[in-house]
């Protein structure tokens, strides 16, 4: 009767992670073309393009995804019939579902399968997982990699076994090749290893540890190249887009939410000093006190963080775990167990309604903003936009200038305008960018006082404003 109990058990829990992917899968294909590309999105898609072998970027594995999920999503829209973008973000879309029961895995091998359940099904309600595996970018994969490395990782540690330890080697590697900063995971593993190596060493462990990290340590020496360098330096500049600890902290929460974050500090105090709540603190905040630090010498954006975010969800499944057998389900109090799993479960819900119902996605509408030219432009039209490689995609044929031209010089690009025959000017004014650019807004009172509006697209998301105006001045 035990051993019948125990299998109907273990059957209950995989039906119960079955629903939890299902929806999660439901969610993620659910418009997955709808959302016009975003900047990002087409610079991925337009690099992997031009993929090979002997043109490489440092981090390949999204523009190999890019690649392959371009053909592959050719080869089935015979039965789709869907547009490019779902094509593009087929292989991500993928991804991001494979990350849910994998996140299960972690969670019952940290602690057992009711936390992989809660945890895997806060992820698969997460709107900010639901948004980067709808996206043409690295993100969904360091996410994923993320949580195969810690979960190889911690079981190389509790099985002193060479071979998960080369499996953690392996999709570390795969981590750093998805995206090259988040390399600070191996410093993470590092700290959490000495930690460890302090209560247990023996000689097993040593030579998986040095299996692990001797890799690591040969690269560190490529900081010498410029290359290296210049793109671990690269973006837009220190601070220009208000890139503060501050501001790289409240991106972390809110794309787990609140209630996530407060349920996670609650798991991390009342379990401190086990080893797997050790090893989740570590793999949260290793990471962000070192990007805190590196925000103040570069460019950082809170999104840098997100492979971390397992370790939220999963401290958030066990501070629920731990109401749960605190509070008995007969007793007077008996529903209050359900009580933090509701609020965190509505409010990803709600953030999800937001996103598919308000937030357009959480994207600017550039597609409906290139046919709306494109059903108004005549032959000598031109384009004045802040991103051209949008109208390289989406209109490849019109004669596209960068808005910097206009912002360094507009009376010098005035003139130029003027003697080349006054054509036609269309005036892209995506809000997001023209804020940071355009502080004074001394550009957009330029485009006003020559032009005339033929239409607004509205699209506001995650606290910014992501309009988009269309201007033509003739």
């Amino acid at each position: 009767m035990l051993k019948y109990s125990s299998q109907n058990c273990l059957k209950n829990k995989h039906i119960l992670l079955g629903c939890i992917v299902i929806i999660g899968a439901f969610l993620r294909f659910w418009q997955l073309g709808e959302w016009s590309f975003w900047i990002d999105e087409v610079l991925t898609v337009l690099d992997a393009e031009e993929f090979s072998l002997t043109n490489s970027p440092i981090n390949p594995i999204p523009y190999i995804a890019a690649k392959v999920s371009a053909y592959v999503g050719e080869k089935l829209s015979y039965f789709t019939h869907a547009p490019e973008e779902w094509h593009s973000r087929l292989i991500f879309c993928v991804a991001g579902i494979l990350s849910i029961p994998i996140v299960y895995s972690l969670g019952q091998t940290l602690y057992d399968s009711r936390v992989g359940l809660f945890a895997a099904a806060y992820l698969s309600l997460s709107s900010w997982h639901l948004f980067w595996s709808q996206n043409v970018r690295s993100y969904v994969f360091t996410f994923l990699f993320a949580v195969l490395t810690a979960l190889f990782f911690y079981r190389s540690f509790e099985k002193d076994s060479t071979t998960l330890t080369i499996g953690a080697l392996f999709s570390c590697i795969c981590l750093i090749l998805s995206h090259l900063l988040a390399a600070a995971i191996v410093p993470t593993l590092a700290v959490f290893a000495v930690l460890q190596l302090l209560e247990k060493r023996n000689r097993k462990r040593w030579i998986n540890l040095l299996i692990f990290f001797i890799p690591f340590a040969l690269p560190v020496l490529m900081l010498v190249l410029p290359q290296i360098r210049n793109y671990i330096s690269s973006g837009w500049g220190h601070n220009e887009w208000g890139r503060s600890p501050l501001y790289i902290v409240l991106t972390i929460v809110q794309g787990v939410s609140i209630p996530i974050v407060v349920a996670a500090a609650f798991g991390a105090i009342v379990k401190p000093l086990e080893r797997p709540t050790l090893f989740l603190i570590c793999f949260a905040g290793v990471p962000l006190v070192l990007m805190l630090i590196a925000s103040q010498l570069q460019n950082v954006a809170g999104y840098y963080l997100f492979w971390t975010t397992p370790a939220y969800f999963i401290l958030a499944a066990v501070a629920c775990e731990y109401i749960w057998k605190k509070i008995k389900p007969m007793g007077r109090f008996g529903m209050l167990r359900l009580l933090v799993p509701c609020v965190i479960v509505m409010t990803l819900l709600a953030q999800d309604y937001l996103y598919f119902r308000i937030e357009n996605g959480g994207r600017p509408k550039w597609r409906e903003t290139f046919e709306i030219i494109q059903a108004e432009r005549e032959p000598t039209d031109q384009l004045i936009v802040s991103e051209p490689e949008m109208a390289r995609f989406y209109m490849p044929t019109i004669m596209a200038t960068d808005i910097d031209r206009l912002v360094k010089n507009s009376v010098g690009f005035e003139a130029e305008w003027e003697d080349s025959g006054k054509h036609r000017l269309w005036c892209i004014v995506d809000v997001a960018s023209f804020n940071v650019f355009d502080a004074d807004i001394r550009v957009r009172t330029w485009i006003r006082q020559r032009g005339r509006m033929i239409a607004s697209l509205p699209a506001f998301s995650r606290a910014k404003d992501r309009t988009i105006h269309i201007y033509l001045v003739e």
